[in-house]
């Protein structure tokens, strides 16, 4: 059975970001900002996907997919070719489409063309608006998340992103390295050196 069979969770299910995925959503998000600039605009949104794998009741976010759009400002528009290939390495990988995360100059919310170009419409898909660009921002609680809802985009609360999005770090450790003593010298040890110095001088 692949993954991309198994049906999505009702809306609210909880969802796991590992935080490389996270960091590296920001980063292109800021990247963006910094591109636009260079090509002679006041910076540029950016628009990522996450994809994942249903473990129920939650989901599990698995990779970003970066589609490499052209720099257009206050928008976003994803040409077919774009499209095409998001939906083909998705089934591919034996992914699903989980989110998707765009940044805003300013205010995080949707607009209308948010409400209406929208990646996808299935119950349960998210949308994560990261404000001005990125700057300043390193959690989901400090953007607007919507969620796709009985054919409309709500806005979740904060507490109720912070209660259904966990960023999980990659690496976890149970405890510090132990510290590794010096060896003990033998007594002979010493006594074996003392001999070798003796030898050397009657030479």
């Amino acid at each position: 059975m692949r993954a991309r069979s198994t049906p999505y969770p009702p809306p609210g299910y909880p969802i796991r970001i590992g935080e490389p995925i996270w960091t590296g959503g920001l980063e292109t998000v800021r990247a963006y900002a910094t591109l636009g600039a260079e090509r002679g605009r006041r910076g540029s949104e950016a628009l990522v996907y996450l994809g994942g794998v249903v473990a129920d009741p939650e989901v599990i976010v698995t990779a970003l997919y970066r589609i490499h759009h052209e720099p257009q400002g206050d928008r976003v528009v994803v040409t077919p070719e774009e499209a095409r290939w998001l939906l083909a390495t998705l089934r591919a990988r034996d992914e699903k489409l989980v989110a998707q995360l765009h940044s805003h100059r300013g205010f995080a919310g949707h607009s209308h063309g948010d409400d209406t170009w929208a990646t996808s419409f299935h119950e349960g898909f998210l949308s994560i608006v990261v404000p001005r660009f990125g700057a300043g921002i390193s959690a989901p609680v400090e953007c607007a998340v919507l969620e796709y809802r009985d054919g409309e985009f709500v806005e979740l609360t904060r507490d109720a992103v912070a209660r259904r999005i966990r960023i999980e770090p990659e690496i976890v450790e149970r405890t510090a390295l132990p510290r590794v003593a010096p060896a003990k010298e033998k007594p002979w040890d010493g006594f074996a050196e003392r001999l070798k110095s003796i030898a050397q001088k009657l030479r």
